[in-house]
């Protein structure tokens, strides 16, 4: 459902780009150094929780700029997650992102510059655990299965590059907000509902082309 809301946006954009705009289509691959406070969706010992690591993933954007005001607007999917382990307890993450995108280039000729903005309006989170060593503090059997009532996020940022014919390379970098409301244990090991806020820097490379 997702990729098919995407992919009529897409379409939508195409079919209002005129003249004197440009539609751009970009592949992107990023990563999100949010920090979640992993021993809250844990039932055992804190102690035994590992480090977070950073969501990495693959995205694509879709937008139409207007180079005479420099505006542009467009969607965002992203497919980000991780996967973190210590003596034995795992912890896998994945999430997917649909976000409406607007930008703002100070600069759009040879080079691009400029703010970059997005809000989510479609989530898809699930957080994993299990355990496989009985030297910790809950049985090896034990494990949880995890997704959020509800999510909210958007972000803010610069982004910059180069332009070459049709094609393009840059870079991306600012600070997401992304929360996750109310997780839910579909094992029913976790008997609370925490939230979880996944929020951090974000960093993504982009090679893409535009019409």
């Amino acid at each position: 459902m997702v990729i098919k809301s995407l992919f009529t946006t897409i379409v939508i954009l195409f079919s209002y780009s005129k003249a004197q705009a440009i539609l751009e289509a970009r592949l992107t691959y990023g990563s999100l150094a949010s920090n979640p406070q992993l021993s809250d969706v844990y039932t055992g010992s804190a102690s035994e929780v590992p480090a977070v690591a950073p969501n990495y993933g693959l995205g694509v954007d879709a937008l139409i700029i207007f180079p005479v005001v420099g505006f542009g607007f467009g969607a965002r999917y992203e497919n980000l997650g991780f996967k973190v382990d210590n003596a034995g307890l795992e912890y896998k993450t994945s999430t997917t992102r649909t976000a409406l995108l607007v930008n703002y280039r100070l600069l759009n000729t040879f080079f691009f510059l400029g703010p970059i903005a997005t809000y989510g309006i479609s989530h898809t989170n699930n957080m994993k655990w299990s355990v496989s060593s009985p030297a910790l503090s809950v049985p090896t059997t034990a494990k949880g299965d995890l997704i959020p009532q509800s999510s909210t996020s958007y972000s803010l940022g610069i982004e910059a590059g180069i332009k070459m014919l049709n094609f393009l390379l840059g870079a991306e970098v600012g600070y997401e907000d992304f929360k996750w409301k109310k997780m839910t244990d579909s094992t029913g090991n976790l008997t609370t509902t925490p939230d979880l806020n996944m929020n951090g820097v974000y960093t993504k490379v982009m090679f893409g082309f535009g019409i």
